[in-house]
């Protein structure tokens, strides 16, 4: 014969259910588990994509970075940058000088290692006619500091040579006959085009 509490147990709907605190131990583990997929998900998915949207700003960034330099005066054509030297140059070897052969000839200077004037002292620079018609000049103007030093080591250089680099080259190499200050005309013989180039190039640090 079932007693009360038999018969209590019996009718209880919830007697096969596990407990309570195991069925919220399990639903956690359930939602603990989903969030630990979703954030590997998330991370695979948008790891490559913010790579690459960093690599894409680093380049932007470097071009705009380089456009700066050889954009020429907001233009619609690039100029690539020029390096201009002056410096005071000898005819027969001397020791400590470097010798350099002048551009389009046979004959050779040889240099002294101190630059006098640089693409920092040019104040102005503009293409001029040549010796032909076909021909063209580089006018440059330097600015007080580039003047200062280019009348103090051209004062006591009367008779020697004056060379003029364009890149690295020697492009002329005349002799002095006067103290230099204010301007200087590079004569190499250069086709418009070539002109245009050290000119605009000239201006660009």
């Amino acid at each position: 014969m079932k007693t009360v509490s038999d018969i209590l147990r019996d009718a209880d709907p919830l007697r096969h259910e596990p407990p309570l605190h195991e069925e919220r131990d399990r639903l956690r583990e359930a939602i603990l588990a989903a969030a630990a997929d979703v954030r590997v998900s998330s991370s695979a998915g948008f790891h490559r994509p913010l790579v690459l949207v960093a690599a894409i700003a680093l380049i932007v960034a470097g071009i705009v970075a380089i456009g700066s330099k050889i954009w020429s005066g907001g233009g619609a054509t690039l100029q690539a940058a020029v390096r201009f030297e002056v410096r005071l140059a000898e005819a027969q070897p001397t020791l400590g000088l470097r010798p350099a052969r002048i551009a389009g000839s046979d004959r050779v200077v040889y240099l002294h290692p101190e630059i006098i004037v640089t693409n920092d002292d040019i104040a102005q620079s503009r293409v001029v006619q040549g010796n032909a018609p076909s021909r063209f000049g580089v006018a440059v103007e330097f600015d007080a500091a580039g003047a200062d030093k280019m009348r103090k080591a051209t004062a006591s250089h009367i008779g020697d040579h004056l060379a003029i680099l364009i890149d690295g080259d020697v492009v002329a190499a005349p002799i002095l006959r006067a103290r230099i200050s204010t301007s200087a005309v590079i004569s190499g013989d250069f086709t418009k085009a070539e002109a245009e180039r050290i000119a605009n190039g000239m201006s660009i640090r």
